[in-house]
This record gives structure tokens, sequence and C-alpha cells, in this order.
């Protein structure tokens, strides 16, 4: 079959190499002129590997689906980030929220873990029914510690109150009892070694896959092929009939300087237009200036019509939900087409379960199911 692949990320590049070799023959385009949607990097003037849409760090199980099927076109270097958060005192403590960080905003020390779990039962609060990101906020942490790290960057990146956000944006930070300060505590924690602009050019270079670069999706392509994968945004495809989706996006702000920030990535806790920053030269796959100089990017949360149309982070609520089930619903009466990608299925999809979604996707359209 001639297929069409709208979007060269993640989705795009699953599905585009794994029907490559089913024999299909496939089409894969992107209005941007780079592989790699936002996980694209590149090399700067200094020797720096920029991630030119902010950090993107792999993380997954060890032996998953997803990392021996990415294995096979990236070499990899290891690397547990950790994040620390800026005090509006100027210091930094570490984020997950974590012993270390508990101690230094109560000016407490503690013991045992059980100390720290005790301390921190007093401080939560109790709430019967867990609706919204603000209730899982102050049930698990407490009115300071959500104060601090969780309201104010929760309004800056999605410009809502967390009582207006549901439940699971803020279920995806831990708290710990101890000091592990990692970002993540899964067991296959790497980086691409070669970069993930390298590791999106190996999936693509298949005899069965033409890639067009920055050319933008039309519906008169739709006739030259059998059958359509499109990692775009579905309210945009159906020309917003039913009402346009909420998304945000995010700003970057690159700057240069010769002091270096106490930890790859910083979190703001102010009321700035800033959420956090990332020095790039401080990941193990980047080269350090002999300059002296690095590049931090500062990342400004805005809405899409304010940055180029660029879709970063679906706002997903009750509303927002139903509305996307009725565009779904459109959809599922046109054979010839499958929406995907964070855009087409309006769902913030992290690279792991990315890779699974779409190598699974591929799968059953071979099989037919």
């Amino acid at each position: 079959m001639k297929i069409l692949v709208v979007g060269c990320g993640f989705a795009g590049a699953c599905l585009a190499r794994k029907l490559a070799e089913a024999g299909h023959e496939i089409t894969a385009i992107d209005k941007r002129a780079h592989l790699g949607g936002n996980a694209f990097d590149e090399i700067n003037a200094y020797g720096e590997r920029i991630h030119k849409y902010g950090p993107h760090l792999f993380h997954g199980e060890a032996g998953s689906i997803a990392v021996r099927w990415l294995s096979q076109f990236t070499d990899w270097t290891k690397y547990e980030h950790r994040v620390l958060a800026q005090l509006s005192n100027g210091r930094f403590t570490p984020l997950p929220v974590n012993r270390k960080t508990i101690e230094d905003i109560f000016d407490v020390s503690f013991c045992s873990t059980d100390e720290v779990k005790s301390f921190l039962e007093n401080k939560q609060k109790k709430i019967s029914e867990i609706k919204t990101a603000d209730d899982v906020f102050l049930s698990s942490t407490g009115q300071e510690l959500a104060d601090i790290f969780f309201r104010p960057y929760t309004l800056k990146m999605w410009n809502l109150e967390a009582s207006k956000i549901e439940a699971s944006v803020g279920q995806r930070l831990p708290v710990r009892l101890t000091y592990d300060d990692r970002y993540f505590t899964d067991s296959f924690q790497h980086l691409p070694a070669n970069g993930y602009t390298r590791m999106f050019e190996e999936i693509f270079k298949h005899r069965n896959i033409g890639i067009e670069l920055e050319r933008a999706f039309t519906h008169d392509m739709l006739v030259h092929f059998d059958h359509a994968f499109l990692a775009m945004p579905i309210d945009k495809f159906f020309e917003f009939r039913l009402g346009k989706l909420p998304y945000r996006s995010i700003a970057f702000e690159n700057r240069t300087t010769k002091v270096s920030q106490p930890a790859p990535t910083v979190n703001f806790t102010d009321r700035s237009i800033y959420t956090r920053s990332t020095q790039w030269d401080l990941l193990p796959n980047s080269e350090r200036s002999s300059s002296g100089w690095s590049t931090t990017t500062l990342e400004i949360p805005c809405d899409p019509e304010d940055n180029n149309d660029e879709y970063f982070y679906p706002v997903v609520n009750s509303k927002s939900r139903s509305l996307y089930q009725q565009y779904a619903s459109l959809a599922s009466k046109m054979t010839r087409i499958t929406f995907c990608g964070r855009a087409g299925l309006f769902r913030y999809i992290d690279m792991v379960p990315a890779v699974n979604i779409h190598l699974k996707m591929a799968d059953d359209f071979i099989s037919g199911s």
C-alpha cells in the first residue's frame, strides 16, 4: 500500500519504519525542516548538543519493547537526570520533593524515614475525594510545599489554577521520604549517544521510506494514498467545526553565560514568566565549550497562537475530553485515516509510551486487526 505519514517525531518514525519493513511504500512529511519532532537536537557553535524544544530525558524499563526497538538505531549514554528548584531566597533544593527538600524548607533534621513520614502526614490535608491537581498537591505535601513548588508552577505552565486542572496532572511528580534526588527512578535512564536526531535519521533510513520536510499537510494529498497516519491536531484536520481543543505551548529563550547552574535543569518557584532553565553542556552526550561559555535555555509557557501554532501539551479536563471524543467519533467513520501522536490522540504521551503505542498501532494495521 501507499501510505502517508504526517509528522516525523516518535509517532511517525515508529509507524513509518514498521510499515516500511512490512513492505508498504511510505511518504513521511513534516511541516518543520527537520526530523525528530519535539525531540530534535543539534550541535551549536560552541559544540553543545541543544534540544531545540526543551530537554528530552529518555527513561523506561530496561528490556522493555520500546528500549529494545530503539536500541537497533542508537547506542546509549547512561544519564540519571537531577533537578533543583530555586527558592525565593536564592537557595536550591531538590525536586521532586524528597527528605532533603523537606529539611531545607522547614529547617528541620530527621533521623529516619519514619520521622519524615510522620512530619509530612501532619502537613497533609485530608481530602476524601481527589478530583483536581490541587487536591493531589494538598493531600501529598500540604499547604506550604504546594504554595512553593506546585501552585505557582502550575499556573505558569497551564495558565490555570491547580484547582481547575484534573488530578492526573498533579500525580506525575512523586514525594519521597528518602534522599533519592533522581528525577526518574526507571531502570533504564539514558540519552542517545549521538543525539536524538541521529537516532531518527537511522529509523527513517529505509528503501521504502521517502521523506519530505518543510511540507505541511493538505487534504488534497489524501487522494494519492491508500491510508494516512496523521500526527496532527485532530480539531485542525476537521477545520475546528466542533470548536478548538485547548493546548499549551512553550517559547524558548537561549542565553550564553560563564556561570554554571548547580544542576542540568533548574525549576523556578517565583512568579516570573519562566518555569525552568536547562544548561546543555551538563548533559553527558554534549561537549563542553573550550571558550568557557555555556548555553542555557529558559522556558516560557504560552498559547500556541502566540508561538507559531506550536502544539506541545493538551489541556485535558472534562470539557476538552468530551470535545475530543466528538472529534474521535468523526474520525472513526474515516476508514482510510488514523490519527496518532500527542495532537492526534489529544493526550500527553512521554517517549517510551509513544514508542509502545505506535509500534502496536503499526502491528495492528499490518495484521488487519
